[in-house]
């Protein structure tokens, strides 16, 4: 009997040490170069190196991935995304890429065929730079849905275009007074030209019928599945509301999403209404914490878009203001919070633990940013979270140097970019070619030492691919290597372009001991792609196709057998 106990306690022991999951014969990409096999077992990583190293921990229930030269890669981080705008995106009247005014009115023309009256018709994404200038108007959405509230967001989502039933059912007429940090604008006559920006946009967006948590659910579970067939194993959530946090949390928790995540809640200063949103999702954030997901960060909105719409902050005027006539355009932009007021938000943020996201497009938003940290670090000292200024399209030389020491994070959004004419057409036109020589200063931030990641910006670009990002963080021209190099100079290497999306990003979330490179010891959060794109060409890298993607070593995306990928 005791042997036989023996011989049993030690096949126990044995099958223990048996690894769930094997990879051999690929390219396993590892912080010190290439290897060829891995194993996992119980969601971490406990062997890489060559295939005889990970043979012994084959057993009969062992699952042997054979990478036939494919390779392994960790997952990768998309530390700016707007999963629910961009799920909810997909079932909304969906505008063509860079279309004008006819194209408007035939895809609007079909949304309001399959409306009833008085519904609401919501789409977007369309581009200033399309229209004619006086033709982007109420009227023009009037004349296909005369019966029918329109409301189209632009490009970037900080302006909408809506028709005059939106504005009716919004109170805003010739006599509205442009709210704080928000632009009404108007026509020859006076009244509501039908554009409204930043935040002019909620005097609409507040009256337009919330979507069901029904449809909440489906189109986060949609993008989900469509971020892990990139790839994408970790996502900052950058703007999270009271709509999104009850189906995240939701969803994460009955493992329908399985990414990690961490929500920015967003937070404004302003009257009880407006300010207490946010405060009071910071005061119950623990109530929706689940294993991946966390609500340890605020966001916090300080200008809007460096584009004809003039509400990215900037230290010196655009460079499109007519030099005589009337423009309602600010001349330098708008920073929606003022410098004294940000200072006590970021310290007290800073004090509590929570991690702040700046959205900072323009120059001088960049700088108020960057001031707030310097006044939080002098408040409660260093060692507390590090906080990112979100985007930095533009960033005065004199200001890439500080964010190092007071440990603070750039954030770039290599995304934007063609297809869509937004930075090369829309922010070049505003800014002028001078400051578009600096557009996105990768590397003059990686050269400093600081903490460098990127995120999507998803939907405010038409994909959330990461490897697009990749490619053009790399060559600075169109996917495939077309085109005029945008800021050429602040171009980076495939290497460096790699650990922004992953172990950087990792880091900005805290996480950089679990995830974010494939070590012995780490969790097992990695993804197997189709070939290496390390030897394939950079211009080829935006087609990139990842066969598997696994978090904490369950098989969470199978190119075999993929899940729904379209809306439906």
């Amino acid at each position: 009997m005791a042997f036989c106990l023996a011989a049993a306690h030690a096949a126990a022991a044995q099958a223990a040490d048996l690894a769930d999951t094997v990879f051999v014969g690929g390219a396993v990409k590892t912080p010190s170069g290439w290897a060829a096999a891995a194993a996992v077992r119980a969601g971490v990583i406990v062997a890489v190196g060559q295939d005889s190293d990970v043979r012994p921990l084959v057993g009969p229930s062992t699952r042997v991935v054979a990478l036939n030269g494919d390779a392994l890669l960790p997952g990768l981080h998309d530390s700016h995304v707007h999963p629910l705008f961009a799920g909810l995106a997909q079932y909304d009247c969906r505008l063509p890429s860079g279309g004008g005014a006819t194209a408007v009115k035939a895809t609007l023309r079909a949304c309001v065929a399959a409306a009833r009256p008085g519904d609401w018709i919501v789409g977007g994404s369309w581009v200033a730079a399309a229209f004619r200038p006086g033709e982007q108007n109420r009227k023009l959405l009037d004349e296909v849905a005369p019966n029918n509230p329109v409301l189209l967001n632009d490009e970037a989502l900080h302006s909408v275009w809506v028709n005059s039933a939106a504005l009716r059912l919004a109170g805003v007429d010739r006599r509205t007074p442009d709210p704080q940090g928000g632009v009404i604008e108007h026509d020859a006559a006076g009244e509501p030209n039908g554009l409204l920006r930043e935040n002019a946009t909620r005097l609409a967006e507040n009256v337009v019928p919330p979507a069901s948590l029904g449809l909440r659910r489906k189109a986060l579970t949609l993008v989900a599945n469509q971020m892990l067939s990139y790839g994408v194993t970790s996502v900052t959530i950058a703007s999270v509301r009271w709509p999104d946090v009850v189906p995240l949390s939701q969803l994460s928790g009955e493992g329908l999403i399985k990414q990690r995540m961490r929500g920015c809640i967003v937070w404004a200063p302003g009257p009880p209404e407006v300010r207490g949103m946010g405060d009071d999702l910071i005061a119950r954030r623990a109530e929706f914490a689940r294993p991946r997901f966390a609500l340890d960060c605020v966001k916090l909105f300080l200008d809007g878009v460096p584009t004809e719409s003039h509400t990215g902050a900037m230290l010196e005027p655009y460079a499109d203001s007519p030099h005589e006539g009337p423009d309602e355009r600010p001349a330098k932009g708008i920073l929606q919070i003022p410098q004294d007021e940000l200072n006590a938000a970021v310290s007290r943020f800073d004090e509590a633990g929570l991690s702040v996201k700046f959205h900072a497009a323009g120059d001088g938003a960049v700088r108020a940013a960057i001031d707030a940290v310097a006044a939080a670090r002098r408040a409660n000292g260093y060692g507390g979270p590090f906080h990112a200024v979100a985007h930095a399209t533009f960033v005065a030389i004199g200001d890439i140097p500080r964010a190092r020491d007071l440990e603070l994070a750039w954030e770039f959004s290599p995304y934007i970019w063609y297809p869509t004419p937004m930075a090369a057409s829309d922010v070049a036109k505003a800014v002028g070619p001078e400051r578009m020589k600096r557009w996105a200063p990768v590397r003059e931030a990686l050269d400093t030492g600081a903490l460098v990641v990127a995120g999507s910006d998803w939907p405010v670009v038409p994909s959330v691919n990461p490897w697009l990002g990749l490619e053009t963080m790399v060559t600075r021209r169109n996917p495939g290597g077309g085109g005029a190099a945008l800021g050429g100079a602040e171009a980076v290497s495939l290497e460096e372009a790699f650990k922004v999306f992953t172990l950087n990003g990792a880091r900005l979330m805290g996480q950089s001991d679990k995830v974010g490179s494939i070590e012995v010891g780490k969790h097992a959060d990695l993804i197997v792609t189709a070939g290496n794109p390390f030897t394939s060409p950079v211009t080829a890298l935006h087609d990139t196709r990842v066969k598997m993607t696994f978090i904490d070593g369950e098989l969470v995306f199978d190119a075999a057998h993929p899940p729904v990928l379209e809306a439906r």
